[in-house]
């Protein structure tokens, strides 16, 4: 029985048991308890402290040097008290346990890492928690949700109908710009605001008539008043003190000599004042020192609020005044929010993101007390200046500002100097401060690290490499034993040099952080070794450029996330505003140092290597680009182009067969230079919305020119949004850059080539007198090939197309504005578009409208577009080179009409699109220096297609020619020469390809490139099966000149042009609906699709607040959160009130006595019988109002008695 009964009593603990607490766990030795620390007592101040057992931390200690927990020790934190450690360094080779993941930390802590940067100059590690080898670091805080989105767009007030009346905004008022007192009377009816009364008032000489203003105040009438600029007085003892006098009997039925305005100084003070008359309560007024704001306010009810700014400022000319009548959300406005807010609580602080080209427009507030707020509404302590767009644009771009959590009650700093000191060496770059921040560092051979739910701020060092808030360095690994290493939830605000880096580790875990107002990069791996990392739900805002010294890109384009390796898992995340670019993955060769030693990668396996995810990412607010997959990361680690990243089906076998590297669900918006930018081959971009930037999205085989095209699908691509921003004063709208209005804006930027684009639907391409706006354009300012086998399949239109109605495409010469670069792809513009008509699907070919380019018979001009269309057949005749003379110039002639002429400065291979059914021939000629080397390739031929051209041979030189394909000709006798133009134009199924033709009378060379293979549906290359005809040429002798037979070709033709195009100027209709397609688009960014949705469940109540009076009525509120378990990923929120009230009385208010009027004088009686003087007295009584309770007895005298005369 005894056996049973004990198994029973197990059964029932279990049953019984609950999350253990580390701080309750049994043998502790209390940090407070002298016996604790044995004779050599508690740790004094500046003290090094080793603890080798069990500790618990329940007192705040003095400040520390370093505290070093000994392998068989334990730091563990009493959330019961509220603590502050504060120490140099805090060493982990035992362990140090703040909460559990089932037992989070309840209290308030704060741990503070001291000392500048020379009392740590000598330490590898100065100023951090340092997890060593075998050291486990535990920091669980309250769970609480870290950031979401608001639902409803927030707006300045005045623009919402919520202030009746500013005085800084009517021009009659504000105008008045002297010294002295600004005063209005005013009377409010609904929200109808007269002005009975306004003036300003100087009271050396004006007091009399400021005190007419004041006695002229009718019952409800409202009376404000402020000083501007400062209220001068008279210092000889002269002031006139009627306006004093009025202002006192008005607010206390007599003059007091007690106003406060008698006592604000003339040099600067400034001064508010608000009372309405037959509102005692409604009296407000404050004064501060010069410099300093008072703001007087008087509450009537949550409709109707008047507010009075005094408003301080460096010089007092710049000191003003304000005038308010308004409601509640013109003070503490309302900011809708899609999650459960009730983890936020009155006093935090949020930050709520830009919306706007401007990231600055980011915007911090406080949470004030809301009683009628739900679960997904705060109140904000003061409105915001910039308009934060709050919708999912047709249910498609996310456009919802970011909101975040910027506390916690747990928390990590760094004590700072006030202002940087000269050991940190960059004094004066930013903003001067002392940049010489704390760290947390995990070092190899760590058994755990997890941090979630607290905040980190004043951490990182911006002159010491290494050294950054959260930091796993060089862990490579972790043992199959080992939990997954986390930080969720944190809030890392304020930072010296990024948020969280991953450095030479593996397998880190990085959710649901916010990293805010951050030097250089934030979310960071390092070497480009670092795999199996989850980046998920992350926020970083407001990042900023640094001085360069830890990473060179940090001065130029620091990067909300940098990722380095493509073995890693990057889902969920926002970057909402910075200096630099949002989300850059970008690649090294191989691994840097350190991480190079280990063998992680091979030489350029990670270019061969695919995303193991990539989904949901958002930017937005960026100074550059958005979103950018592109250049290469460099062994001094800057960045340059390309990234020439290929996937392969087996990253280590370069043979191995290419594979798709699919990206999906992306949105950008609002970045400055580019939305998206995506370059690598067999890229497969799909579900991605953007709107307003310079360019929308561009995919490009960066680094695979010729071959392996990339593709974009089921894409919203929006110009001009209807979010506006802070609207520029003549456009209507914000601009990405607002020096240079005439910057081209596209939706698709195409760029080398060639790239497929389907399924597409475009709206917001209309075009305005300040810069030109198309949904398709080329990237400008490029020295490269663009290909016109780029093809458009599939589009919708939400507009139609036509001059001064909507621009499908455009392209521009010099001589437009935003095109005035001179570069060879400034000549090259075309792709190929499947229009969809009511005759089906048509094929045109989109190329420059110049003489040369719109060469087909067909050919028709767009004129908004500066464009030509034509069904006939083309493709690009393309010229490579190993290096070209800056001052040579190579020039392609068109042979009907040889003034037809294009001239490229060959800085990159390219060349002119051509037409290739064989109805026109061109030649190629070249002035100064001629390469001994070039490639010529007929790029997008097929079967049945015929390019010829020329090339002219310098005078002195030797030549040969060969071509490895369609036929493999190693020398020029593998060829076969013909003796004229019209027998190589002959048709010859057998020898075309290897017929040439030479004219030594005029030096040149012409060749014929035919089809022999057509392109697939899905054709991936230039040309049918990945090779398209080539012909090399091999030039040996004097190369000097002679490259330029034009005129001996030509003669007087050269100056032939042919007939200006036809206009083709019709309508052209949209095409598709106007909202997105079904499937289009990325959507909703949050909540996060690739999570379980989980129901929200409440909390405890908590205890009844204090009640709001000390006496009489009040109110008392408790409220509970929705955080067991905080609803997430879509789930249920919860249901039922989150905040309950009730009437609270502690004791009835004390009444203080008044007295009643006085009586008549009575009858005058003689003093003696002898003289003819009396008196006479009168009475009053203290029962006007009683006094009871506490109150006081009326002050002053019952009975008055004065002489009289009785004769």
């Amino acid at each position: 029985m005894r056996v049973i009964s004990l198994l029973i009593g197990i059964l029932l603990l279990l049953c019984n048991a609950r999350a253990e607490c580390p701080h309750e766990r049994l043998g502790l030795l209390r940090w407070s308890d002298d016996a604790t620390w044995g004779s050599d007592g508690k740790p004094i101040a500046g003290e090094n402290v080793d603890i080798s057992q069990k500790i618990l931390l329940d007192t705040s200690p003095p400040s520390l040097s370093n505290i070093t927990i000994l392998p068989n020790g334990s730091l563990i934190f009493d959330p019961e008290e509220q603590l502050e450690l504060r120490a140099a360094n805090i060493f982990v080779e035992g362990t140090m346990e703040i909460g559990s993941e089932d037992c989070p930390y309840e209290g308030h802590l704060t741990i503070t890492l001291t000392g500048n940067r020379e009392e740590h100059l000598f330490e590898k590690n100065g100023k951090a928690i340092l997890v060593k080898s075998g050291g486990t670091l535990e920091i669980h805080g309250k769970p609480r949700l870290s950031w979401t989105k608001i639902s409803k767009t927030l707006v300045l007030p005045q623009d919402n109908g919520d202030i009746f009346f500013e005085h800084k905004n009517t021009e009659e008022y504000s105008s008045f710009n002297g010294v002295g007192i600004v005063a209005y009377t005013v009377k409010v009816i609904g929200t109808e605001v007269t002005v009975k009364q306004f003036g300003l008032y100087d009271i050396r000489s004006e007091s009399e008539a400021l005190a007419a203003h004041i006695n002229s105040v009718e019952t409800d009438d409202v009376l404000m008043m402020a000083g501007q600029r400062k209220i001068p007085t008279k210092t000889d003892g002269t002031q006139n003190e009627a306006a004093y006098e009025a202002l006192e009997a008005l607010v206390n039925g007599e003059v007091t000599g007690t106003a406060i305005l008698r006592s604000v100084a003339p040099d600067g003070a400034t001064w508010a004042f608000v009372y309405k008359k037959g509102a005692p309560d409604s009296y407000d007024e404050k004064t501060n020192v010069f410099g300093t704001s008072s703001t007087a306010q008087y509450f009537e009810s949550n409709d109707l609020i008047f507010t009075v700014d005094s408003i301080g400022a460096s010089s007092i000319f710049s000191q003003t005044v304000n005038f308010r009548v308004m409601n509640i959300n013109a003070v503490h406005q309302m900011v809708d929010v899609i999650d459960d807010v009730t983890t936020w609580h009155p006093g935090d602080r949020v930050m709520i993101a830009s919306t706007d080209y401007d990231w600055q427009q980011a915007e911090e507030r406080e949470i004030v007390f809301c009683p009628e707020c739900n679960n997904f509404q705060i109140r904000i302590n003061e409105p915001v200046n910039f308009v934060h767009y709050g919708k999912v644009l047709h249910n498609a771009i996310d456009m919802r500002a970011e909101i975040a959590l910027i506390n916690r009650k747990v928390v990590i700093r760094a004590e700072m100097e006030p202002t940087c000191i000269e050991i940190n060496g960059n004094c004066g770059e930013v903003d001067d401060k002392d940049t010489f921040g704390g760290h947390v560092k995990a070092l190899y051979g760590f058994k755990d690290v997890h941090i979630e739910n607290i905040e980190l701020y004043n951490m990182g060092q911006q002159t010491d490499l290494g050294r950054y808030p959260i930091h796993f360095h060089m862990c490579l690994g972790r043992e199959s034993e080992q939990s997954q290493p986390f930080v969720k939830g944190c809030s890392i605000h304020d930072t010296f040099a990024r948020c969280i880096t991953v450095h030479g580790t593996h397998g880190v875990l990085v959710a649901d952080n916010v990293c805010i107002n951050h030097i250089g990069h934030g979310y960071f791996l390092e070497d480009g070794g670092e795999m199996n990392n989850t980046f998920d739900g992350n926020l970083a805002m407001n990042t900023r450029k640094g001085t360069g010294s830890l990473e060179p890109v940090d001065l130029s384009r620091p990067a909300g996330f940098w990722f380095t390796n493509p073995n890693n898992y990057f889902r969920n995340n926002h970057a909402a505003g910075g200096e630099g670019n949002g989300i850059w993955i970008i690649f090294p060769d191989e691994p840097l140092p350190p991480s190079r030693q280990f063998n992680l990668m091979g030489y350029r396996e990670a270019t061969r290597t695919n995303l193991l995810e990539f989904t949901n990412n958002v930017a937005h607010s960026q100074a550059q680009m958005g979103i950018m997959i592109g250049n290469r990361l460099e062994d001094n680690r800057d960045s340059r182009c390309c990234n020439i990243w290929q996937p392969l089906a087996d990253p280590k076998d370069e043979s191995s067969d290419p594979v798709f590297a699919n990206i999906e669900y992306l949105t950008g918006y609002k970045n400055k230079q580019f939305n998206i930018w995506i370059e690598g081959g067999t890229v497969n971009v799909s579900k991605i919305s953007v709107a307003d930037s310079t360019n929308g999205i561009m995919v490009t085989n960066e680094g695979q020119q010729d071959k392996l095209t990339g593709r974009l699908s089921y894409a919203v691509v929006i110009g001009d949004s209807e979010n506006v921003g802070v609207p520029d004063d003549v456009i209507g709208r914000s601009l990405p850059f607002p020096g240079n209005s005439e910057e081209p804006h596209s939706g698709i930027t195409m760029w080398k080539g060639p790239t497929q684009f389907s399924n597409i639907w475009f709206d917001g391409f209309h075009p305005n007198n300040y810069y030109d706006i198309a949904a398709i354009a080329k990237k400008r300012k490029s020295p490269y090939f663009f290909s016109v086998t780029t093809s458009f399949k599939n589009l919708s239109f939400a507009f139609d197309d036509a001059a001064e109605v909507g621009t499908y495409a455009i392209s521009g010469t010099k001589t437009d504005p935003g095109w005035e670069k001179n570069k060879d792809g400034e000549l090259v513009s075309g792709f190929t578009w499947y229009r969809n008509t009511t005759n089906g699907v048509e094929k045109w070919y989109v190329v420059k409208p110049d003489a040369f380019s719109a060469a087909a018979s067909d050919c028709v001009l767009r004129p908004h577009w500066r464009l030509a269309l034509s069904k006939k057949k083309y493709g690009n005749l393309r010229v490579h080179h190993k290096s070209f003379d800056v001052n040579s110039r190579g020039i392609f002639v068109r042979d009907d009409y040889p003034g037809a002429q294009l001239k490229f400065m060959f800085e990159k291979k390219t060349g002119p699109q051509v037409v290739i059914d064989g109805s026109r021939t061109y030649t190629f000629h070249i002035t100064g220096i001629v390469p001994d080397w070039l490639k010529f390739t007929a790029e997008g031929i097929e079967m049945g297609d015929i390019l010829r051209f020329g090339v002219c041979i310098p005078s002195g030189a030797t030549w040969t020619i060969e071509s490895p394909f369609p036929d493999l000709l190693k020398t020029v006798d593998d060829f076969l020469e013909v003796g004229s133009l019209s027998e190589l134009d002959l048709s010859d199924p057998v020898n075309d390809g290897k017929k040439y033709f030479y004219n030594s009378t005029t030096r040149m060379l012409y060749y014929k490139f035919v089809g022999f293979i057509n392109r697939s549906e899905d054709e991936l290359d230039e040309c049918g099966g990945g090779r398209c005809p080539e012909l090399r040429l091999i030039l040996s002798g004097d190369l000097s000149g002679g490259g330029d037979c034009r005129q001996t070709l030509y003669g007087s033709r050269l100056s032939d042009l042919p007939p200006a195009l036809p206009t083709y100027t019709d309508v052209i209709p949209a095409s598709g609906y106007q909202v997105p397609p079904e499937g289009y688009g990325a959507g909703s960014a949050r909540p996060f699709n690739s999570r379980s949705p989980v129901n929200g469940g409440y909390g405890p109540w908590t205890d009844w607040s204090e009640c709001s009076a000390s006496c009489d009525s009040g109110v008392q509120y408790k409220t509970r959160e929705c955080n067991s378990p905080l609803p997430e990923h879509g789930g249920n929120p919860c249901s039922g009130d989150r905040i309950m009230s009730r009437t609270c009385q502690i004791r009835p208010c004390d009444i203080d006595g008044e007295f009643t009027e006085w009586s008549q004088w009575e009858v005058c009686t003689a003093i003696t019988q002898d003289y003819c003087a009396g008196k006479t007295f009168r009475r009053r009584h203290c029962s006007n109002t009683k006094p009871m309770y506490d109150g006081t007895f009326c002050e002053g005298s019952t009975k008055e008695v004065k002489p009289c005369d009785v004769c």
